[in-house]
């Protein structure tokens, strides 16, 4: 179901808003949609990963919350130099005592 908002925009953000609309071709308000949903969804990315350098969520979980495919959320996190992989030293350590018996 659809709502209405009301927001006030400073000048300097409506000169912006309206090379937008002149760019897309769109009416104000189309354009303030368009703009909103690629806002939240670049939210939505960044808080994710931000949450997965922070150990709070797995690399699916973030995929899941970014609403992104997980080999797109690997690619964001190398990007961003984020060690999602907690396998130490001293695991691989015990995995190799493991296998040489």
């Amino acid at each position: 179901m659809a709502s209405t908002i009301s927001v006030r925009l400073g000048k300097h953000v409506l000169k912006d808003l309206a090379k937008v609309e002149n760019k897309w071709q769109a009416d104000r308000s189309e354009s303030i949609r368009r703009l909103l949903v690629w806002s939240i969804k670049e939210w939505k990315v960044k808080n994710a990963l931000e949450e997965l350098k922070e150990r709070k969520i797995t690399l699916g979980g973030a995929a899941k919350k970014a609403e992104i495919p997980l080999w797109s959320m690997i690619d964001l996190a190398k990007h961003e130099n984020i060690d999602w992989i907690e396998y130490n030293k001293e695991d691989l350590e015990r995995d190799l005592k493991l296998l040489s018996g």
